[in-house]
């Protein structure tokens, strides 16, 4: 991420030329969303309704563990995008001020939207039109902060982006890094819970409970986007951990533990097939990632908030 704090990207052809096909793709994403939307709730009440509560005459609330894991892919999705988005936005010539709250408000509306099915499976059917709401307000803060910098990367009038800025940004990483971690905790409790059987009866089944065993093709469609997935998110909370100002070994042992425990994480679903031991792996190696995350998020979210900064990391 250390080009985006260029304010030379123009002159730089191949480079400017990358970063406006991104941008191009970031409008074809925010177009099939509204496709994406409509094709799963609709726009209407009674289509929010039927997603969320089934039939209305026989109601049932769609079950914790697919919120739960819409939840997971969509901070991940997001997440991304918002921070590549974040960080060419932050190069153009507007008033520091102005990007901050662009910025944040931006995020909160894309936390709302995310976060929304869970008020709505709680409170009931009245509040279902807080995910149309939400979303119609995410998009349309997306697609400004979008089209500012297409302008403002097209007219050259851009400049280094100073260090509130810059911070504004790892602050939003960071809230977004402890929501996905949350989010795997609920997604992995909803499915298995914690205990070594229910990991167990997740993989390979269990007649008594009526659970279906997993198959390899199956865990293998799961395993293999997670591979590149985990490996991007360890990158970037592992890159912006020197920020945090912790030692330089410290720093390193949670950069290589993320990359380890998210890889044996991973790899042990698989394991699990072929020996119903592994599931000790694979409890042990999810509760060290995540663990290892969630302190290094709330490393690199103090930092954002100090007054000092970090020569040589941003600057």
């Amino acid at each position: 991420m250390r080009f985006f704090i260029s304010s030379d990207i123009k002159r730089n052809k191949p480079l400017y030329a990358a970063v406006l096909m991104f941008l191009l793709f970031a409008l074809f994403f925010w177009l099939a969303s509204w496709v994406h939307f409509y094709t799963k709730y609709t726009f209407s009440t009674e289509g929010l309704i039927r997603y969320y509560f089934m039939d209305p005459e026989f109601p049932e609330k769609i079950s914790i563990s697919q919120i739960s894991e819409d939840f997971h892919v969509s901070l991940f999705l997001h997440g991304v995008m918002l921070i590549t988005l974040f960080s060419l936005f932050n190069l153009t010539s507007l008033r520091e001020k102005v990007r901050i709250v662009a910025i944040t408000l931006t995020s909160l509306l894309a936390i709302l939207y995310i976060a929304s099915d869970f008020p709505i499976i709680f409170l009931g059917t009245s509040f279902v039109l807080l995910k149309f709401v939400s979303f119609v307000a995410y998009q349309m803060a997306f697609l400004t902060l979008l089209l500012l910098t297409l302008v403002g990367i097209h007219r050259n009038n851009s400049k280094p982006p100073r260090a509130s800025s810059l911070k504004a940004i790892v602050f939003i990483f960071s809230l977004f890094s402890l929501f996905f971690v949350l989010s795997n905790f609920l997604n992995f409790h909803s499915k298995m819970g914690f205990g070594i059987q229910g990991i167990r009866d997740y993989f390979l089944g269990n007649p008594e409970l009526f659970i279906k065993g997993k198959s390899f093709e199956g865990l293998y469609k799961v395993f293999y986007p997670h591979l590149i997935a985990m490996a991007v998110y360890s990158l970037v909370v592992a890159h912006l951990l020197p920020f945090g100002g912790i030692k330089r070994r410290l720093s390193l042992f949670f950069g290589v533990s993320l990359f380890v425990f998210s890889f044996f994480d991973n790899l042990s679903s698989l394991f699990i097939l072929l020996d119903p031991n592994f599931a000790y792996l694979k409890l042990i190696s999810f509760l060290f990632f995540q663990t290892t995350a969630l302190v290094a998020s709330f490393i690199i979210l103090t930092a954002s908030l100090r007054k000092e900064s970090y020569p040589g990391i941003y600057l």
